[in-house]
């Protein structure tokens, strides 16, 4: 009985495995250190290559397939920036692990539509950068690596470390798909990265900025790290960055802190032409300034808690941001020469700001592909702004202005974003909505109190896929804007089509277009009703009755890759409808300088970059020139700019040594009535690093005889010049000091992808 009794449960247990089918299990790892890869896709394929099943690799870089019945199959395992790895499992029965397989970081990927050639992979929503071994020996962070990695549309100011488009449009940076600060993207260590994802036309899934840098690093397993990078003026001393921060990890849990301090003390020379045309005469200024000081301090903190499993992660942060200016810019010393009269002016103003936040963050992730993601954000601002001005003929009493601002902002931001893959491509959702209320109050010579409430929603849908060497991007977003200032309340709907189109001429030639329209609310301080006087001639008045605006941009960008020669052409046009730009009037006697919807804003940009390289990765050279041209419709005015420029560099790399010599000419920027001429930099570097520390020496301007920035203003009643320099900026000399100190082993954490915040006083100032 009991031999019977055993032979039905085999039959049975046969059976009920038969039924299950079997499992197979592995993880997907870097080949160079072992460290998990998250989301590494893997395909079972059976013996005619159709896919059986497929899965993503979790933040340990395991997964699992399930119900796989008995034969001969193919597992095949990639990852973005990585070779693909196959695998042949002959006649299967049973459950199998395979174990740690180590994929190589490569120029191709899988099942990508991908341009070949030096370390860049093009797509059709961004490319993968893949710093070599010299690039990243030759960093001291993740600021330096970028700028080492030489993007052509991309430049990274030496003295601030701020990372803008060549069209000076700001940067949106990431780390792991979170959105950073610069603090914490120069505490990353160059030998971390994998790569870099660069999203020159990010589309609607972020907001239509005007260019992302998404770092993808390494992360710890246990331990942690200590690195900082420290940076002070030897010529002169007032000058200091410097950066700390701290990760530990513990099984699930991953606790990191930053901090950063900037700091910042010269002397400053402003000199100003101004006239004024009346009705019945003329009035002309001009200023001969002084050395006046600038000064201020700006500290970021920030602490942070993350807890991730197989489905879900948890991510808690807390910031904080204090800014106190007690010399600001804008502050000035001089002596005024108006016709035979001769006036003393002293121009003051400090400020501080204080931002704590709290950011709370869970991302879960689905069967067959599918993710979610939560944000939500609240943050509390509190600002102060005091300015006091005075011009004083001699012997006679003085003409004084004082105006004292204090601030208050509460804001809450949250937003959700579904992804999935569908057909042959990438789908994704997503919605935003932000409310804010704020409370300025203005005393001094001009009093008065602004209350305002604003909200924003924004909601969108894009497709990603791709048809051979065909790539293309679909989007439709949507966004309403409100706000509510006493009486008066105002909405607008903004539709927000997208299209980007991208193909592979041959392996080395690469095409993109892309189209969109998009939006943008006005400012909070344009919109205050409340003026403040400027001097004795002029008066900075908000306007509530602007309205949101639209506005319509087309690139084309064409990309050639070789083994010594890479060039890249690019152009952009774009429109805005009824766009906010400045207005001056005569009022009462007063000029006021407001904003208002004025008629159309025309751009059109043009750069071609030329790269070299002699011998192989230790010697760079890179030159860009560009054009852009400018027309600005007012209401009652036309201006228009022309600006043409280039940027060079040469950039060589041997071992553990760095030099780096970079010029970049003046960059101009028109908007409404107004020219902005950027500063002139040139700097050379030299520099040693180690994987533990460094040591660099930079010379900002060695060859300048001044260093200058300028604005020019067109009005008809009202025009003005200003020019900035100091003796401090020429011929800086700087020392970076830079460690990174490890500990524990290699464990991947699942990263953000979405994170927001809210830096916004909406204070009108009266300052020049």
């Amino acid at each position: 009985m009991r031999k019977y009794l055993s032979i039905i449960l085999l039959l049975v247990a046969a059976v009920a495995t038969a039924v299950a089918g079997n499992k197979v299990r592995g993880t997907v790892t870097d080949g160079s250190d072992g460290s998990a890869l998250i989301g590494a896709n893997v395909v079972l394929r059976d013996t005619a290559m159709k896919i059986v099943a497929g899965v993503l690799s979790n933040e340990e870089g395991r997964f699992e397939i399930e119900d796989v019945a008995d034969g001969t199959y193919v597992l095949q395992m990639s990852y973005m920036g990585y070779d693909a790895q196959s695998l042949s499992l002959t006649n299967l029965e049973g459950d199998i692990d395979v174990g740690k397989v180590g994929l190589v970081v490569s120029a191709t990927a899988l099942d990508e539509v991908v341009v070949e050639g030096d370390a860049v992979i093009n797509k059709v929503d961004r490319q993968l950068i893949l710093p070599t071994e010299a690039q990243r020996k030759a960093s001291t962070n993740g600021v330096s690596l970028l700028q080492h990695l030489q993007i052509p549309s991309l430049t990274v100011n030496p003295i601030d470390k701020s990372i803008k488009t060549n069209f000076g449009a700001d940067v949106q940076l990431r780390i792991n798909g979170v959105e950073a600060t610069k603090e914490e993207v120069v505490a990353i260590r160059p030998a971390d990265v994998v790569r870099i994802e660069y999203h020159d036309n990010p589309g609607l899934r972020y907001g239509n900025v005007a260019a992302v840098i998404d770092y993808i690093v390494k992360r710890k397993e246990t331990g942690g790290n200590i690195a900082g990078d420290l940076t002070n003026g030897v010529k002169p001393l007032g000058y200091g960055d410097y950066n700390l921060s701290a990760r530990y990890n513990r099984n699930k849990s991953a606790f990191s802190a930053v901090f950063s301090w900037e700091r910042r003390d010269f002397d400053w020379i402003r000199e100003n032409r101004e006239t004024f045309v009346y009705p019945d005469h003329t009035v002309e200024n001009r200023e001969v300034g002084n050395p006046t000081k600038i000064k201020y301090d700006r500290m970021n903190f920030s602490l942070s808690y993350n807890y991730a499993n197989d489905k879900s992660m948890l991510n808690v942060a807390l910031r904080d941001v204090y800014d106190n200016t007690p010399n600001s810019f804008s502050d000035r010393n001089s002596i005024l020469y108006q016709g035979d009269a001769t006036y003393t002016v002293i121009d003051r103003q400090k400020s501080k700001s204080h931002i704590p936040s709290l950011d709370v963050y869970y991302q879960l992730d689905l069967k067959n592909d599918q993710h979610l993601y939560f944000d939500v954000v609240g943050t509390y601002l509190s600002s102060s702004n005091d300015r006091h001005y005075s011009m004083t003929e001699d012997g006679g009493e003085p003409a004084a202005f004082a105006s004292d601002v204090d601030g208050e902002r509460y804001s809450l931001i949250g937003e959700a974003i579904y992804e999935r893959t569908l057909w042959k491509g990438n789908f994704t959702a997503g919605l935003k909505h932000s409310y804010s209320h704020m409370n300025n109050v203005y005393d001094g010579d001009i009093s008065s109190k602004v209350s305002m409430n604003t909200a924003e929603t924004y909601a969108f849908a894009e497709y990603r896929s791709h048809i051979n060497k065909f790539g293309y991007s679909l989007g439709i977003g949507a966004m309403r804007t409100y706000y509510e200032q006493g009486e008066l309340s105002q909405e607008k709907y903004i539709v927000r089509p997208t299209l980007t189109l991208s193909y592979n001429v041959t392996d080395n030639i690469f095409l993109k277009y892309n189209a969109y329209m998009s939006g943008y609310a006005p400012s909070l301080s344009a919109l205050s009703d409340v003026s403040q006087d400027i001097d004795a001639y002029q008066v900075r008045r908000g306007n509530p009755d602007l309205h949101s605006v639209v506005f319509y941009t087309n690139s084309l960008s064409a990309s050639w890759r070789s083994k010594y020669v890479n060039v890249e052409l690019y152009g952009r046009y774009s429109y805005d409808d009824n766009p906010i730009m400045e207005e001056t009037l005569l009022d009462d006697g007063r000029f006021v300088r407001t904003y208002a919807n004025q008629s159309g804003f025309h751009r059109l940009n043009l750069q071609t970059t030329v790269q070299v390289f002699p011998f192989k990765e230790y010697i760079a050279v890179r030159l860009t020139p560009f054009f852009n041209r400018y027309i600005s419709n007012g209401n009652d005015y036309t201006h228009t700019h022309s600006n043409a420029g280039f940027r060079g560099s040469i950039m060589g790399m041997y071992k553990n040594w760095v030099m780096m010599v970079e010029m970049n000419t003046s960059y101009h920027n028109l908007w409404g009535e107004t020219v902005e001429r950027g500063e002139k930099l040139h700097s050379v570097v030299v520099g040693y690093n180690t994987e533990k520390w460094s040591v660099q020496m930079m010379v900002m301007n060695p060859f300048t005889k001044r260093y200058e920035q300028g604005v020019e203003n067109l009005s008809s009643v009202a025009p003005y010049s200003q020019i900035a320099y100091s003796d401090d900026f020429k011929r800086m000399v700087m020392l970076n000091v830079s460690f990174n100190l490890d500990f524990g082993k290699q464990r991947n954490i699942g990263g953000k992808r979405i994170n927001n915040s809210d830096t916004d006083t909406g204070i009108l100032s009266g300052s020049k």
